[in-house]
């Protein structure tokens, strides 16, 4: 699932990207291709920090989940608003925005944090916890 969860960090980093040269570009008009994208950022962003997250609370893996979940929603919905269909999160939408920049680093350090593991676990490498 990590591999997944991974994914859909990046996908949702891709879209939200301000930067022309790292973003999907010409993609964020298609809405059927951020909605995917932002649902399955938000899914597995509840799974990541209601399943995994609040399950092992005591190991560093389940804080971490709890935590990088968090900062899929929060992204999930400002891609819905911004670039998906506007569907009842303007009020949740209107409190996070202010601090759209902090979900987004959050979200790329959650990213870092997953992808290096990954690399690590698939050349035997110790990883952190």
């Amino acid at each position: 699932m990590g591999i997944v969860v991974t994914i859909f960090m990046l996908s949702g980093l891709l879209v939200i990207s301000p930067w022309p040269k790292l973003s999907l570009g010409m993609l964020r008009t298609n809405s059927n291709v951020v909605n995917f994208i932002a649902s399955g950022l938000l899914l597995a962003g509840l799974w990541n920090s209601l399943w995994h997250g609040l399950r092992y609370l005591d190991h560093f893996w389940g804080l971490a989940a709890l935590v990088s979940g968090f900062f899929m929603v929060m992204t999930a919905v400002l891609i819905f608003v911004d670039y998906g269909k506007k569907t009842g999160l303007q009020k949740i939408y209107s409190f996070i925005k202010p601090l759209s920049l902090l979900w987004v680093i959050g979200l790329f350090a959650s990213f870092l944090l997953y992808a290096i593991t990954l690399i690590q676990l698939n050349l035997g490498y110790p990883i952190i916890g």
